[in-house]
């Protein structure tokens, strides 16, 4: 799918031939508020237009879902078209195990652009943008403070925590953010010590 079904079917009710290309794949946005108003702009009857549009959207859509998802429509979920991947900007340039050893995911993902826990995707569904980094501070007690990014917390490949927080990041979990030494000796699991050589 690469162009939202109310987009493409609006353009090629309303814009000229000759503009499409201009137009390239449109807003969804500007498509859905143009439906709403259904004004002039869709031509001498606008309700007709709209619903002729909303009609091939639908028939549309539920084409390219079957064909993703297969027949029965009540085993589709949103996770198994929308999914978070993390790929390492290094991928390209290592070989194959080292690419899937870098690369976190692909997990079912929650939400949309207009959705609490927002993230916006590409084409194929997969994750483009979203907050991969949150934080609930207490200001009056900086140890109950919590906070989430992703993939993990190292960026070691290798290392237990370099995918441990993508899973927590996915449901909208938080995990605590230390602050005093005391919290952070007794949460610590592990020690790195730098020592300087001679």
């Amino acid at each position: 799918m690469d162009q939202p079904a109310p987009t493409k079917a609006l353009i090629a009710h309303v814009v000229p031939e000759a503009a499409r290309k201009m137009i390239g794949k449109g807003s969804g946005t500007a498509a859905i508020d143009m439906l709403e108003a259904a004004d002039e702009r869709l031509g001498k009857d606008p309700q007709a237009t709209r619903a002729a549009i909303i009609s091939e959207s639908l028939a549309s859509a539920v084409a390219a879902l079957k064909e993703r998802l297969g027949n029965d429509m009540d085993k589709w979920r949103w996770g198994d078209l929308h999914r978070a991947v993390f790929n390492h900007s290094l991928s390209p340039t290592v070989s194959n195990a080292m690419q899937e050893q870098l690369t976190v995911g692909p997990w079912a993902m929650s939400g949309s652009s207009t959705t609490p826990h927002a993230a916006s995707y590409n084409p194929d569904f997969t994750l483009m943008s979203g907050a991969s980094f949150r934080m609930v501070l207490d200001v009056g007690g900086w140890d109950n403070s919590r906070v989430i990014n992703t993939p993990g917390q190292s960026g070691d490949p290798f290392s237990p925590h370099y995918r441990d927080l993508a899973p927590l990041w996915l449901t909208g979990d938080y995990v605590p953010l230390l602050y005093s030494r005391e919290a952070v000796e007794g949460g610590a699991a592990t020690r790195i010590s730098l020592t300087p050589g001679k």
